[in-house]
């Protein structure tokens, strides 16, 4: 055990793990744990999952503007987050609807030997916005709340909720997560920091008036704002790290369950990567039947 665990790690860590590239890509619009090609339990998540965040970012938008100035709301990272949230659960929700609906759009998935575009934009939202929600939920709890802040159905939902359905969404969906991506959110976070500085130097102001956005990115004092930098780079390390772990032990417990084996007929010229796993024959969907295509990509 030992030895495969260290052999896992050392595959992970190769180089061309670095890039958006990654077959079969219709796990993109897939779920872990569905037998069909196509679900229509997971198309039904995907877009309640979309309505859910969309509600939540209108609400904190209302909520917003009836306490403080309308531009102030987008100078928080917690609402620059939970938009995150909403981007990738409608492009996720639009994909997994264009999968399911149009027989031409899943062929061509199939059949193209480079993953498309908007699978590549996808996955690198979702990897940003995963991380994003956990460490936001985590400073937020034990640094940034205090007596003074409301405990409401807004709080929640943008402090915790996010994290909680972003922790769900990956035990669900199909596609992987990548060491190397930790770059992502790395760099998004490096962004809102490059934003802070050019805000501060504006002179602009919290809601409350006070020349910072947080109090632990106060650039009146350098040095601690970058203990708060460097401390955050720190966590969102080690929260994707875990991240990537809860995936292998996703894709454990679905073969350990499921026991899933590779069917394909005798004509097909499908190469397998390693660990993946093919739907065989289809019975069921008519042109959609990948088990009598030829060109199949993997």
């Amino acid at each position: 055990m030992p030895n495969k665990f260290k052999s896992a790690c050392k595959d992970e860590l190769v180089l061309r793990n670095c890039g958006m590239g990654h077959f079969p890509a219709e796990e993109f619009v897939k779920s872990q744990w569905q037998s069909r090609t196509k679900s229509t339990f997971f198309l039904l998540y995907r877009l309640s999952l979309a309505v859910f965040f969309t509600a939540v970012v209108i609400n904190s938008i209302v909520v917003s503007v009836s306490t403080e100035e309308w531009a102030k709301y987008f100078i928080y990272l917690t609402h620059w987050g939970i938009m995150m949230c909403m981007g990738t659960t409608v492009m996720g929700a639009i994909l997994v609807a264009s999968w399911y609906y149009h027989p031409e759009f899943s062929d061509k998935i199939c059949n193209n030997e480079e993953m498309p575009r908007a699978f590549k934009i996808y996955w690198m939202m979702h990897n940003i916005t995963l991380i994003l929600s956990i460490c936001i939920t985590i400073i937020y709890w034990t640094i940034l709340h205090n007596d003074e802040m409301p405990m409401d159905a807004n709080n929640i939902l943008i402090h915790a909720a996010n994290c909680m359905f972003m922790l769900i969404d990956l035990i669900i969906v199909a596609y992987p997560v990548r060491i190397w991506h930790v770059v992502q959110p790395i760099c998004f976070g490096l962004l809102y920091c490059f934003f802070s500085v050019i805000y501060y130097l504006c002179d602009g102001t919290d809601k409350k008036g006070r020349p910072f956005i947080y109090n632990v990115l106060d650039w009146r004092s350098p040095g601690k704002a970058m203990i708060t930098v460097v401390g955050t780079i720190v966590l969102a390390i080690v929260v994707h790290v875990l991240m990537f772990f809860l995936y292998k032990l996703r894709s454990f417990l679905f073969v350990r369950c499921f026991n899933p084996k590779t069917i394909l007929p005798t004509n097909s010229t499908v190469n397998l990567q390693q660990g993946k796993t093919c739907d065989g024959i289809s019975m069921v969907y008519g042109n959609d039947n990948r088990g009598f295509t030829i060109n199949e990509k993997y």
